[in-house]
């Protein structure tokens, strides 16, 4: 009895010593981007990979881009926004080039089931592209 009420002390003196702090902002926040343009297969094979070709891009040279969001949105429908980061507008900030950021890439995805699928593409809450992907069997 004794052992075990001396191990509950030190660990409550222990853990009294631990201090919590608060964490450091984090350097970058993320946002979406914009689609500028976005090419899509029209047909490809059950568990083939998918390559989309993007372009997005943002304000200025302090963004980057980071992925896609995609999200199903119904039955065989996807709803994909760009997903880009820049600095913490809470911390000192960075002096940007002031050019457009633009990026080239390619988002890649495997449907596992043949159907038609409807990938809508949208820069904030405004449709850019719906696209038709058929997914057919070997």
């Amino acid at each position: 009895m004794k052992k075990l009420v001396f191990s509950a002390a030190v660990v409550l003196s222990l853990s009294a010593c631990l201090k919590t702090k608060d964490l450091p902002p984090d350097q970058r926040v993320l946002v979406t981007i914009s689609f500028a343009n976005v090419t899509t297969p029209d047909t490809a094979k059950v568990g083939d990979t998918v390559k989309t070709q993007l372009r997005v891009t943002a304000p200025d040279q302090c963004y980057k881009f980071e992925g896609v969001d995609a999200r199903n949105s119904g039955p065989n429908q996807f709803d994909l926004q760009a997903i880009g980061s820049k600095p913490n507008p809470a911390l000192p900030q960075p002096s940007c080039l002031p050019n457009v950021y633009v990026k080239d890439t390619i988002f890649t995805f495997r449907l596992m089931t043949p159907g038609k699928y409807v990938m809508r593409y949208y820069n904030g809450t405004t449709l850019l592209q719906a696209d038709t992907l058929h997914i057919v069997t070997n």
